[in-house]
């Protein structure tokens, strides 16, 4: 074990503890909470144009143009800017109660580990009541004034097993600038510090934005003009670029989060389970959110694709609408009702897949009833995993014969398979480390959830061998993109020396596997079910309950 060890000064140490942790207040929720969403991050410039009138303000209110309206192309960018100034810390665990956090921060302190204990999270309250009771308790190691000093202690807590931490970083200076902005005739140009606001004055305005980032890092990664409907707010963002922050009611996020997440050809009932479980996460996940950072969340897959107008559909929308207000709780919280595209045939436990674990995010077979009673595989173990990815059992997921086509296409995700030759594959994972392993020798599988997802693994080279943890992480490595998921097992060709050839991933499912199985409700759907049984097959113990 490293022990850890920090130039950051105490003030700054005392800045970032301040603002990392909750805040006293609760979220106050009216009749329709308002949510802040992340749209680009990172751009030197952005372009947009406004359809209907609008006014633009600074990030006070002050009016910059007020009640207009122009159909021409406008740009902004950044004139002079500077990046926030964040220290970095490493989260060791997180617990419910306080006690239990101190208790591990002193056995680490007792290890020279400078821990501390920081509170996260709120309550949320919707017209008075308590609908979720967020507050927990992190407990935090070092502060490292850049991530790479933080990175050799997050890997020597990774390398004892004990945990699952990550790197937390902490802001102890905002960010500052000046944004030039102009329309394409420079008829209307304004300097602007820090950044500014369209606030459409009518809610039927559309506001375009150009060249949007849609599925970064995966296979379908591209840019696209997106409209947006709300305020649009443009600003400096922590590395001293622009960020576009959509800030509209909950309803109407959800109206572009829903067919983005699930087509809208999907039976109905699935559709209505997708709004309750995406109006679910976006509840639980408000409480969580650092509150002195510009956004509640971002536009992408990390938290829930967001699409804007661009892809709003009828059906989609009335399912949102008629569904309002409802949620999945277990006692005192809403749900984190995390979802993914197709299990393949189990989910996986969210303990093992991002810690804390919750009692309603435990990995289940995703099977009929009488094949679910009788399911006896233990796919941790190499053995049942491999005659599960090498079988077609009779899953929800495999939506196959459904006579829905974009529901029966989600049958490429139930098995796959994805080929390499040797060199191909050094290459990629060369690209992807950073570092040179020499010639590939072998892939070894280490830890796997309950779903057969492996969360750690070890390459194997002729000048060095390498560990990679997380399920996301893997799967970055070992592909040009992303694999569709880390249920996978390795075949290889063998050649001269021992060495492989050719290397081949037979795999099942699509994404992290925790939650509702999409696909899966989809088949549900078809086959009888509402979308309330189709919650609670996926979120165990959890109740449907309106909180407005």
């Amino acid at each position: 074990m490293i022990t850890s060890s920090t130039e950051t000064s105490p003030q700054d140490l005392r800045t970032a503890d301040r603002e990392a942790a909750a805040p006293d207040e609760p979220v106050q929720l009216g009749d329709q909470p308002t949510v802040r969403v992340g749209l680009l991050e990172g751009f030197g410039k952005v372009d947009f144009r406004i359809r209907g009138q609008f006014s633009i303000t600074t990030l006070e209110g002050e009016d910059i143009f007020a009640g207009i309206e122009s159909d021409r192309r406008w740009r902004c960018k950044v004139e002079s800017s500077r990046g926030a100034r964040f220290i970095y810390s490493v989260v060791i665990a997180t617990f419910e109660d306080e006690e239990r956090a101190e208790r591990l921060a002193q056995t680490l302190r007792a290890q020279q580990h400078p821990a501390r204990i920081l509170p996260f999270g709120r309550r949320i309250v919707v017209e008075d009541d308590v609908v979720h009771e967020g507050l927990r308790w992190r407990v935090i190691v070092g502060a490292f004034e850049t991530e790479e000093e933080a990175r050799p202690h997050l890997m020597a807590f990774l390398e004892e097993g004990e945990f699952s931490p990550r790197i937390l970083r902490h802001r102890v200076e905002d960010s500052s600038g000046t944004i030039e902005l102009y329309d394409s005739e420079y008829d209307k140009s304004a300097m602007v510090d820090y950044g500014f606001r369209i606030i459409p004055d009518d809610p039927t305005t559309e506001i375009t934005l150009y060249d949007v980032q849609v599925g970064a890092g995966f296979h379908w990664e591209r840019l696209e003009n997106r409209v947006y409907r709300g305020t649009i707010e443009i600003r400096i963002d922590n590395h001293g670029y622009l960020i576009a922050i959509n800030e509209l009611l909950l309803d109407e996020y959800l109206k572009g989060v829903v067919p983005t997440e699930m087509h809208y050809t999907f039976p109905y009932e699935a559709l209505k389970a997708q709004a309750v479980a995406a109006r679910s996460y976006t509840v639980s996940q408000l409480a969580n959110r650092s509150y002195n950072e510009p956004i509640d969340f971002p536009a992408t897959v990390q938290f829930q694709a967001f699409s804007g107008v661009t892809q709003e559909n009828e059906l989609t929308s009335r399912a949102v609408m008629e569904t309002s207000g409802e949620v999945l709780k277990v006692d005192s919280r809403v749900c984190d009702t995390y979802f993914c595209s197709n299990s393949g045939g189990h989910t996986e436990s969210k303990e093992f897949w991002n810690p804390p674990g919750e009692s309603y995010l435990t990995g289940i077979p995703v099977l009929p009833d009488e094949e679910r009673a009788n399911f006896s595989l233990d796919l941790t173990r190499e053995r049942d995993i491999e005659t599960w990815i090498r079988s077609y059992p009779p899953a929800y997921s495999n939506p196959r014969g459904t006579n829905i086509n974009m529901l029966d296409r989600n049958a490429r995700y139930f098995r796959w398979e994805v080929t390499y030759t040797r060199r191909e594959l050094e290459d990629i994972i060369k690209r992807k480390l950073g570092f040179d392993i020499g010639t590939l020798i072998d892939i070894q599988p280490l830890t796997r959830g309950v779903s057969g997802r492996i969360v750690e693994l070890e390459i194997l080279g002729t000048h060095r061998n390498h560990k990679v943890y997380g399920e996301l992480n893997i799967r970055r490595v070992l592909s040009e993109t992303t694999l569709y998921s880390s249920c996978f097992i390795v075949q290889t060709i063998p050649g001269g020396l021992g060495h492989p050839l050719e290397i081949t991933f037979l795999g099942a499912g699509f994404g992290h596997g925790v939650g509702m199985d999409q696909t899966a409700a989809g088949v549900m759907a078809t086959r009888g079910m509402n979308y309330r049984d189709i919650l609670q097959h996926f979120y165990t113990g959890a109740n449907v309950v309106r909180i407005w």
